[in-house]
């Protein structure tokens, strides 16, 4: 058989143009529903289906609202609306007369004419003394009275101008395309016999062209099995990989420079941050590349914890590079670092995109000869022009911000180093087995002794003016605050308040006092600028978006104020009320709301006000939202599912994890004849993998 006929369906990428009757403005529809590929097409879930298996009279349908009516055409009708003659197509069957309403499908007289028999699927009620239907679906009649649109029939998202009747024909050609050139299912025929599972080509046959809603749901099933399987056993196949990818010996190191950072502190490290301490070290003494995520709360002490790994690394005479998302955190971490290792011979370079020519011109050599033991710095670490002496450990601070492929690239410029990814967003046990089942997790819970918890108010909007006096006796104390909205402009479709208005109306409100605006389309520099006025004392109040999501540590910020709180998820209020709360004094987080409130919001706002705790938080953001935007995994490339949904099908997962533990353990290399498939499915080209040794 030829395997680039008969692969299995995630290969098969023809452009979906290459369907008949998908032209451009097709293709841009699909386009911004994901639709890429003849597989992406093939793929498209269905959002329900409809029962188009009995028909009803016109006036049955009014009763219950819809249904599918055989009904002939009597005549046309044209009536004005805002100056434009719109089509209503007189119908009518043995029970009734009816009207289609056409807004804007004048065409249709030409597709309906009078004395055609058309099947009408459509939402009808009585108004203005008749039943009429300006939502629905109809189909001409051939001579022997059959048409295509009866049976369970799937209703897919739309986009733009594509229609449910166009998408189900482009679906129904992509399917027998692939049908007809073989499906290889690369999931074990044991695993499917103990699932109970349809084949791939059933599930794909019966997800578009069910005979019941039953067997609709048995497709779906299978093929959210076949979805998490693949994803966990692509996470697997990358650890064993990993754990067998590089042996050689690593000496264990003295731990001099360690002992020496940590007589120098004024404060002990917490149980949790020697015991994560302990496990990275661990990884790091092992004879194969570490993959480690380090989770914590903001303020739980990450950072420290990744400098006492980067001098394992440094001792044994290796670099590390630090990796941060915005220039302003690269120069606090800079900052840091130095502060930090200030008694021990470690060499800091700072990394910026900014950099002049000049700059790189005399740091560049310093790191490529290895004098540079620590490199700190933003995306411009990945350059091509960049070169290491001897990288082996990679540190990514706020994860998420930098996708799969950026991490890849930094990590090419060592060979197979430590991956050591740091995250202040707490990741639910469940998207944590899902998106980073290929690395150990180690968690620091416990905050550093004397840490206030942040107190949290709600405020009705109106009554805004209790959290100015508030932020006003703040200041009047030398200490600063956080103004933030979710808008950057006013926009007259959507009155929220926004930035550029707020930080006019707060400078009015408070005079003699410095208000400073920030938010994502300012230049980087600009921004960094006003951070580190904001930081260095110069400004009283600086007016955000949430681009202070992820921002600098400013102790002396006591209070933020955080406008239309319903409008932004629950992750997000956890933490920019982390931007406070970072020295000595008690901290304050004032979140103003606008009613009515949705009962999502209702939901998001009562966990922020009753909890600090940002694991507990996350759990609730995951029940309430679901995993697509939750630490950031979609900016990673993670979770992109089309049919499983991590809250409702963690049995799938746990079920499908065990099969690949037990198949990894037997079949190492895939060699069985039963797995051939799923080697096949994981080779690039279709050739089937080397086996590891």
């Amino acid at each position: 058989m030829d395997r680039g006929a008969a692969r299995y369906l995630p290969r098969y990428d023809e452009p979906v143009d290459s369907i008949r009757g998908v032209g451009p403005a097709a293709r841009r529809s699909l386009q911004r529903l994901g639709v890429e590929t003849v597989a992406d097409l093939v793929q498209l879930p269905p959002r329900r289906y409809e029962d188009r298996s009995r028909i009803v009279s016109l006036v049955e349908a009014a009763r219950q609202g819809e249904g599918l009516a055989d009904v002939g055409v009597i005549h046309h009708d044209y009536f004005p609306v805002r100056g434009r003659r719109t089509l209503k197509i007189v119908i009518a069957d043995e029970s009734s007369r009816g009207a289609l309403v056409c807004f804007g499908r004048n065409f249709l007289a030409r597709t309906f004419p009078v004395g055609a028999r058309i099947l009408v699927w459509g939402q009808f009620a009585l108004r203005h003394g008749e039943i009429q239907t300006s939502t629905f679906e109809a189909e001409r009649l051939d001579d022997d009275g059959r048409a295509d649109a009866t049976g369970i029939l799937p209703v897919y998202p739309l986009s733009e101008r594509l229609t449910q009747t166009a998408l189900r024909r482009f679906v129904r050609d992509a399917l027998g395309r692939v049908l007809a050139g073989g499906v290889i299912d690369p999931l074990p025929s044991a695993v499917l016999r103990a699932e109970s599972l349809m084949s791939a080509d059933e599930a794909l046959r019966h997800l578009h062209g069910p005979d019941s809603v039953e067997e609709a749901e048995r497709a779906r099933r299978r093929l959210v099995f076949e979805e998490l399987f693949l994803f966990q056993f692509g996470l697997a196949r990358e650890a064993l990989r990993r754990r067998r990818g590089r042996r050689r010996a690593r000496p264990t190191p003295e731990r001099q420079l360690r002992s020496a950072v940590l007589e120098a502190l004024p404060f002990r490290l917490t149980a949790d941050q020697e015991r994560v301490s302990t496990e990275i070290e661990a990884d790091l003494r092992a004879p194969h590349p570490m993959s480690r995520l380090l989770q914590g709360d903001v303020g739980s002490g990450k950072t420290l914890v990744a400098i006492l790994a980067a001098l394992v690394a440094i001792e044994r005479g290796e670099q590390v590079a630090f990796v941060v998302p915005t220039e302003l955190l690269a120069r606090q971490h800079a900052r840091t670092l130095a502060r930090i290792l200030a008694t021990v011979d470690v060499r800091v370079a700072l990394v910026l995109g900014s950099l002049t020519g000049k700059q790189r011109e005399v740091l560049y050599p310093r790191i490529a000869d290895g004098s540079a033991h620590l490199v700190v710095g933003t995306h411009a670490l990945f350059s091509e022009s960049l070169e290491y002496a001897n990288l082996s450990l990679v540190i990514v601070d706020e994860q998420h911000r930098f996708g799969v492929r950026q991490r890849e690239a930094l990590g090419a410029k060592g060979t197979d180093p430590d991956v050591l990814l740091m995250s202040a967003t707490p990741i639910p046990r469940s998207l944590a087995l899902t998106a980073f089942g290929d690395s150990e997790i180690s968690t620091i819970r416990e905050m550093p002794p004397g840490r206030k918890p942040v107190r949290t108010h709600l405020v009705r909007f109106g009554n805004e003016e209790r959290a100015y006096s508030f932020i006003e006796r703040q200041l009047a104390q030398g200490r600063q605050a956080y103004c933030v909205y979710p808008a950057i402009e006013e926009n007259t479709s959507r009155p929220l308040r926004n930035v550029e208005t707020m930080a006019e109306v707060l400078t009015q409100r408070f005079p003699g006092r410095t208000v400073a605006l920030v938010h994502s389309r300012l230049d980087e520099e600009e921004r960094d600028a006003t951070m580190s006025r904001f930081v260095d004392g110069a400004v009283d109040i600086l007016v955000a978006t949430s681009v202070v999501e992820v921002g600098v540590d400013v102790p002396n910020a006591t209070v933020i104020v955080i406008e239309h709180a319903e409008r932004f998820g629950l992750a997000a209020l956890h933490q920019l009320r982390g931007r406070v709360g970072r020295g000595p004094d008690q901290a304050y987080c004032i979140l103003v709301y606008e009613e009515p409130l949705t009962d999502e919001a209702t939901e998001r706002l009562r966990a922020i006000y009753r909890s600090t705790d940002g694991f507990a938080i996350a759990e609730e953001d995951l029940r309430i939202r679901g995993p697509g935007e939750l630490a950031g995994t979609r900016q990673a490339g993670f979770l992109q599912f089309r049919f499983a949904d991590i809250r409702v099908n963690m049995h799938e997962m746990i079920r499908a994890r065990e099969y690949i533990s037990a198949i990894l353990r037997d079949d190492p290399g895939l060699l069985e004849p039963e797995h051939h498939r799923l080697r096949g499915y994981f080779a690039p080209d279709g050739a089937p993998p080397e086996a590891p040794s």
